[in-house]
């Protein structure tokens, strides 16, 4: 997980797979651009807590729909961030910038009601956490995530998207982007790995573009 680029053709790949499946079957394809804000959150480690501050957030939804309400959606996100290490003994570490990106495939189902819709949404996928330094490698968690929303709707092909949602990594076999203290100091590093991780909550808008067979 140490390749900078990996998200990036990740979501390459996300963007071939879901034009693939909109060629065999889907009568409707929706693409989302947004820009937003992503709350703080905590990660409670072993030996101290490590802080996420706000931060802006950006990126980009794939949906198919499955019927007139119902889709399967891919998106990404990305969010250029800072965080500090509060050790329970000590002092706390230097800020350290990092990059958390939300890779995730789920469900969305909508009400129709003409040009406004409310919708809600579950996906689960990958979360990469990529420290700017190249002291510290990146690390992959798996995530989920449930969000509600709002299409309204300007025109048959174009409208606006806002959404709230709340992301819940989750570790499994000690797996995740870690901090700790060792004999040189506090710091975060690859030793030491959260078993409870950030929730974050995150806000966002943007333009939304709608392609129909009919």
């Amino acid at each position: 997980m140490k390749t900078k680029n990996q998200p990036l053709i990740i979501v390459l790949s996300l963007i071939l797979l879901a034009a693939g499946v909109q060629d065999i079957s889907a009568q409707v394809l929706e693409i989302n651009g947004f820009y937003g804000y992503q709350l703080h959150g905590k990660a409670r480690l072993y030996e101290g807590d490590f802080k996420i501050n706000d931060a802006a957030n950006y990126g980009g939804k794939i949906s198919v729909g499955l019927s007139s309400t119902t889709f399967v959606e891919l998106s990404y996100m990305r969010s250029d961030t800072e965080g500090r290490f509060y050790p329970y003994t000590g002092t706390p570490s230097e800020l350290i910038n990092f990059s958390s990106n939300y890779i995730q495939v789920g469900g969305l189902q909508e009400a129709n009601f003409g040009k406004i819709r409310p919708y809600g949404t579950v996906a689960m996928g990958l979360v990469i956490w990529s420290p700017t330094t190249s002291q510290l490698g990146s690390k992959a968690q798996f995530s989920a995530t449930l969000g509600a929303g709002l299409k309204i709707w300007l025109t048959d092909m174009l409208g606006i998207r806002l959404q709230g949602s709340m992301m819940m990594p989750m570790v499994f076999n000690g797996v995740g982007f870690g901090c700790g203290i060792g004999t040189g100091g506090s710091g975060c590093g690859t030793n030491v790995y959260t078993r409870i991780t950030p929730f974050q909550g995150e806000f966002s808008g943007g333009l939304i573009l709608r392609f129909s067979h009919n």
